[in-house]
């Protein structure tokens, strides 16, 4: 797998934020608002046309269950 991408087409960050919202049951939308991010912005950095700011991935992380410390080992491309 490389940096940027993985067989889905999405970089690392953007499948661990979709794998986790399968995992809870929920949807982007969802996870916008209990973020406080747009829908239009938390998309962008799903897909990796935005790279979200410390805290942006912090708010991203909070309504997940995730350390935001794995949120920037994905954006980085690197197994935490």
């Amino acid at each position: 797998m490389s940096r940027t991408t993985n067989l889905n087409n999405k970089p690392p960050l953007g499948t661990l934020i979709g794998k986790r919202l399968k995992e809870i049951g929920k949807q982007q939308k969802w996870l916008a608002q209990e973020a406080r991010l747009s829908k239009t912005y938390l998309c962008a950095v799903i897909n990796g046309r935005a790279i979200p700011t410390l805290a942006a991935l912090k708010q991203i992380a909070k309504p997940l269950g995730l350390d935001p410390f794995d949120l920037v080992s994905a954006l980085l491309g690197k197994e935490s």
